[in-house]
């Protein structure tokens, strides 16, 4: 199975790539959405990337509780239900993906403004490789 991990943001929407067989996420791609428009970009994707699941991040608090952000991605969750009714959607927290994928892609950036989409889909790929390790 080929699974396509989001890590949704109101601005920028991290994806990353990954499959039961490899066991292993790769960072895909950055959709800013004041550039592009989300869904299609999604479809184009599913199609070409042959998906058969999601995984989208879901955000806590430490103890587990759920953060406030969680509100808009279940929304973004029901949306991506009605896109693509067939695929399966599963969640994995997210929790400190964002300080990860920053700690890990923080030597990539020459200039002291960080390239917060090379961070969005370092994320994806760490919240990916995180369910897989769990689920499959």
């Amino acid at each position: 199975m080929k699974y396509l991990c989001i890590d949704f943001g109101e601005r920028r929407v991290g994806l990353a790539v990954g499959d039961s067989e490899l066991r292993f996420a790769f960072p895909r791609e950055t959709i800013d959405r004041q550039i592009q428009d989300l869904w299609s970009r999604l479809a184009e994707i599913v199609t070409n990337e042959k998906i058969d699941s999601f995984v989208v991040g879901m955000p806590f608090h430490p103890d587990g509780r759920k953060d406030g952000k969680n509100i808009v991605v279940e929304a973004f969750i029901e949306e991506l239900k009605e896109h693509f009714p067939e695929k399966s959607i599963f969640t994995q927290d997210e929790s400190y993906s964002s300080v990860q994928a920053l700690q890990q892609t923080s030597y990539m950036s020459r200039k002291k403004k960080k390239d917060k989409g090379i961070v969005d889909r370092a994320a994806a790929a760490i919240i990916l490789q995180n369910w897989l390790d769990g689920n499959i």
